[in-house]
C-alpha cells in the first residue's frame, strides 16, 4: 500500500485571491486549489490589467480584502463542504 500527502493551497471560500497587497508593487494570484491548472491562464488577463492600471473588473471579486469585509464568495465554510452542494 502506498500513501501520499500533498498540500493544496485553498482559501476558506474555495475561491482564488487575485489582488494587490498592502506592499506597493506586490500582487498575488494564489489559492486556486486543484482547479487552477485550467483557470490560471485566463486570470492572467485580469492580473495584467490590475498590474497595469491598478484596477480590473475581472479581479474585483477576488480581492484579498474580501476576507476582512466578510464578503466570501461561497458560504461553504459555514456548513462544511459537500459535493452535492447541500
Amino acid at each position: 500500500m502506498t500513501k501520499s500527502v500533498f498540500i493544496v493551497d485553498m482559501t476558506g471560500d474555495r475561491s482564488p485571491i487575485l489582488s494587490k497587497t498592502p506592499l506597493e508593487g506586490c500582487f498575488i494570484n494564489c489559492g486556486w486549489g486543484t482547479g487552477g491548472f485550467k483557470s490560471i491562464p485566463g486570470s492572467g488577463w485580469g492580473m495584467a490589467e490590475l498590474m497595469a492600471t491598478g484596477q480590473s473588473p475581472l479581479t474585483d471579486g477576488f480581492s484579498l480584502d474580501r476576507f476582512a469585509r466578510g464578503g466570501l464568495l461561497m458560504k461553504a465554510w459555514r456548513r462544511g463542504w459537500r459535493i452535492d452542494g447541500r
